[in-house]
């Protein structure tokens, strides 16, 4: 069976690849909730590798007024639900039919923070997949500023599969 152009270009482009699920269209789902429907048009892909030693993306997200907390600061949970979207998409670039399909849920979500994201403030959300087996998967993120590189905050996140077993 051939692979249209537009669709081989997509798996050849990690960037593109990435930058796909994050603007899908054909899924009300992919954008509900109050937090998603907020962080998504301020995030953007800035980089994306597949290889060795682990698939990774990186992501750049400016903090508005609609992402904090009553301090003026990136709330807690929208911290932890980019890390828990940007996360996930470092095994976008690696999954395929029967491995990885819908990108798995997730069974742990720890989040530590070290410093506040204050209104205004850009920060680069770096990603990899350290881990990826047939059914579970460890994954990590780590939030910096963009203008002096310190770490903001940090994620490990443990996936599990959800794809049905392949048809024999």
């Amino acid at each position: 069976m051939a692979v249209d152009k537009k669709y081989q270009d997509l798996l050849d482009d990690p960037i593109e690849r990435a930058k796909a699920w994050l603007t899908k269209d054909d899924d009300d789902r992919w954008k509900a909730g109050e937090w998603m429907s907020k962080l998504l048009p301020h995030l953007t892909v800035s980089a994306a590798s597949p290889d060795a030693p682990a698939p990774s993306v990186t992501f750049a997200f400016t903090c508005l007024e609609e992402h904090c907390n009553r301090l003026g600061n990136l709330h807690g949970g929208a911290a932890a639900t980019l890390f828990d979207l940007c996360t996930t998409l470092s095994l976008a670039l690696i999954n395929r039919p029967g491995f990885w399909q819908f990108l798995g849920v997730t069974r742990n979500l720890n989040v530590t923070y070290f410093r506040p994201v204050p209104v205004g403030e850009e920060v680069v959300i770096e990603c990899e997949a350290l881990q990826v087996g047939k059914r579970l998967a460890t994954l990590k993120g780590v939030m910096k500023r963009r203008r002096d590189g310190a770490i903001v905050s940090i994620a490990e996140h443990l996936k599990a599969n959800i794809d049905p077993e392949p048809m024999l």
